[in-house]
């Protein structure tokens, strides 16, 4: 209801927070070594859409 009343999104905060967290789990697994703006760079040099990334390698815990 706060974030009606103050005309924002409620999931912005969340969906950011789960991105961190796949590029923090995707960096870990070497899956990925940078991340700029809704791109992200594998290691062997290719960009990649980060969506796609997200889509083709779920976090697996």
């Amino acid at each position: 209801m706060a974030a009606c009343r103050e005309d924002r999104k409620p999931e912005a905060q969340q969906t950011k927070s789960s991105v961190i967290a796949w590029f923090e789990w995707a960096r870990k697994n070497r899956i990925v070594i940078a991340m700029s703006g809704e791109v992200v760079y594998t290691p062997d040099g290719e960009v990649v859409g980060f969506a796609d990334m997200m889509r083709w390698f779920p976090v697996q815990q």
